[in-house]
């Protein structure tokens, strides 16, 4: 276990819980980005908040019109829609090289996981580290001209939530290729960086069941 990692991990714990293993990831290619329509609104920075309380009310009302919220707007869900065929192509490129990368819908283990990590707004790596409680990951949401990573937990689950850890799955050929399965038979792909490090990860959250 990377101590870097390991140590961004062990600034999450709660009291009297131990960390099992950690492992510094990212998502495996092909896996799909949540609907805007699923997804919270972007915090905005503080300058455009403090840009924004000088703008007149009656226009602030309109830049927040519903109309251009594709949850609440079929037009703007089909603009949406449209912006989001090139990802759907190249899904459909990574799933015939790479295999298919997850399983469930968005309301299974697997969506909400996504859907979590896609509302923190975080880089593109992140951490998922087990417990001998639970399961959870980081993200770095520091901004870019910042070297000093910002870490921030957006997912747990207990640990009977997740059936299985499996490195290297048959089928595939992605080096350090991860599948969380969950125990509502949902999965997702991810990627252990470094690549040797999944099946020591894997291992280690079976052997501390």
């Amino acid at each position: 276990m990377n101590q870097a990692t390991r140590e961004q991990a062990q600034h999450f714990l709660r009291q009297d819980e131990r960390l099992v293993a950690a492992c510094a990831y990212e998502l495996g290619p092909g896996v799909p980005y949540p609907p805007e329509s699923l997804l919270a609104p972007p915090e905005p920075p503080a300058l455009s908040r403090r840009i924004e309380a000088r703008i007149p009310r009656p226009l602030r009302q309109f830049v927040h019109a519903k109309a251009l919220d594709p949850r609440l707007s079929r037009p703007a869900a089909a603009a949406e829609g449209v912006d989001r065929l090139p990802d759907a192509v190249d899904a459909l490129g990574s799933r015939l090289l790479h295999g298919k990368s997850m399983e469930g819908g968005w309301e299974s283990e697997a969506g909400r996981f996504l859907v979590s990590r896609a509302n923190a707004r975080g880089s593109v790596g992140g951490v998922l580290a087990v417990t001998d409680r639970r399961w959870f990951a980081l993200t770095d949401v520091s901004p870019l001209w910042r070297s000093t990573p910002v870490m921030r937990q957006y997912w747990e689950v207990p640990r009977q939530a997740v059936s299985a850890l499996r490195a290297g799955p048959r089928g595939v050929v992605q080096k350090g290729r991860m599948d969380i399965e969950f125990t509502d038979g949902s999965w997702v792909a991810v990627l252990a960086s470094p690549a040797s490090a999944a099946r020591p990860f894997a291992e280690a959250s079976v052997h501390h069941r």
